[in-house]
């Protein structure tokens, strides 16, 4: 919508997440508009009257902006006006344009060009688009646009990669067909998130730039829905017990809120692997065996807390340290990074014992520091069991990443490879047990 916006009207638009974000009246009085969603369902599943505090808010600091929400709320009269839940962009524009009181001789100033341009990235994930896409090129002081993908055509993010070589970092359409176009992109970026699909023996093949972890995938690993809400559960309870951490509640929630981030996808699928697994290794039953399933949320996102970049997140041994280029400084801290959440976590009351023994030897080093040659099994049971399900996972990520298909008895088999003692061997076992039950 901002994209839109600005586009269409050269509206300067600024995003903020919740209402709650907003400080003082002072703040909202600056904006000259106000579109807010009516609801949103907040972090515990709770629907939030986002629409309706807004307005209490406006009329008790006598705020005059015009404020639209987006969704049907009993609202329309003086500045506050709701759109229907069914509401398309077009509609938010018009009635933006009527309550700014905007007049058809500053909209002929404001009007977009007959050229659009769109960052390429966008196209990453469109298959076959909705209209003609054209590239800029500019002679004798003049820009010239050139139709080089038609409607309907093929594409693909190979194609799209063939003009960023060409340093060509935005694409354009017709005025038009920019509505449609962005509608479209949206669209295709929810829908053809995830696409699973069997062949032969336990195939998955999904799209690399916007993949996420979806219940069919899931169910091909063998994980349930009843250990997704168990996960899901267990992480809003996480949050309420390290919510008086200044240090490390910033980080947690950074994490939490980008779902579509390496670090998130990585941590959440080895969280679901853990609580599938655990029940069948013979750790006890009952107040015994919650214990151990409530230290799980734990260790699985906060073992790499301190690694903010993705480029970290994926050095998991020697070999993968020395090849990266990275700074002295990043290096260190890849080194001492599960010393350094150890020591976090030590300072917060409340948390299952025994978690910060864990996180130290995530990577198999006894003193949380570099890694070690080989694996051993001195090792607390629960930390060989986050090696191989991490190493499990970061496969299966490697593959969803690059597009290719995912066979996962052929990663289970290679872990076979790697893994030559009984205690690792026997967590690989019960991985292959999820997709081979029989």
């Amino acid at each position: 919508m901002r994209e839109y916006l600005s586009n269409e009207y050269s509206f300067e638009v600024e995003s903020i997440r919740h209402f709650e974000e907003i400080k003082s009246p002072k703040e909202l009085s600056t904006f000259d508009g106000i579109l807010c969603e009516n609801k949103y369902t907040d972090k515990e599943g709770f629907n939030v009257t986002s629409g309706r505090n807004l307005i209490n808010f406006s009329i008790d600091h006598s705020i005059k902006k015009p404020i639209i929400i987006l969704g049907e709320v009993e609202v329309d009269y003086g500045n506050y006006v709701s759109l229907p839940s069914r509401f398309s962009l077009r509609d938010v524009s018009l009635q933006l344009i009527k309550s700014l009181g905007v007049t058809e001789e500053e909209l002929r100033h404001l009007k977009m060009p007959d050229y659009i341009q769109v960052e390429i990235s966008n196209f990453y994930q469109l298959s076959n688009p909705c209209c003609d896409i054209y590239i800029k090129m500019t002679k004798t002081g003049e820009d010239h646009y050139v139709k080089r993908i038609y409607a309907d055509d093929v594409l693909d993010k190979d194609i799209v990669r063939r003009y960023e070589d060409n340093n060509l970092t935005h694409f354009y359409v017709q005025k038009e067909d920019f509505e449609k176009l962005m509608g479209q992109i949206l669209s295709q970026s929810l829908s053809k998130v995830v696409k699973a699909f069997k062949q032969g023996s336990k195939v998955l093949e999904t799209s690399s730039d916007t993949y996420e972890i979806s219940q069919n995938l899931l169910n091909d690993m063998g994980i349930t829905p009843q250990t997704v809400k168990l996960a899901k559960t267990s992480i809003v309870a996480m949050q309420k017990t390290i919510a008086g951490s200044k240090k490390l509640m910033p980080l947690l929630r950074g994490l939490l809120e980008n779902e579509t981030s390496y670090a998130f996808k990585r941590n959440y699928l080895i969280s679901l692997f853990f609580y599938q697994v655990i029940p069948n290794l013979g750790w006890g039953r009952g107040d015994q065996l919650k214990q151990t399933m409530d230290k799980v949320c734990y260790i699985c996102f906060f073992h790499d807390i301190v690694l903010r970049d993705e480029e970290l997140l994926k050095i998991h041994d020697s070999e993968d340290l020395a090849a990266a280029d990275i700074t002295a400084n990043q290096k260190k801290l890849v080194l001492e990074h599960a010393n350094m959440c150890t020591t976090l976590l030590q300072e917060i009351s409340g948390i299952p014992s025994g978690i910060d023994v864990i996180v130290r030897q995530h990577h198999g080093a006894l003193n949380g520091i570099g890694f070690p040659d080989v694996y051993t099994s001195n090792l607390s049971p629960l930390a060989i069991c986050f090696i191989v399900i991490e190493k499990y996972v970061v496969e299966i990520l490697k593959c969803l990443e690059n597009r290719e298909k995912l066979k996962l008895n052929s990663i289970l088999l290679e872990l076979d490879d790697f893994f030559h003692l009984s205690s690792y061997r026997k967590i690989v076992f019960e991985l292959k047990s999820l997709i081979n039950p029989n």
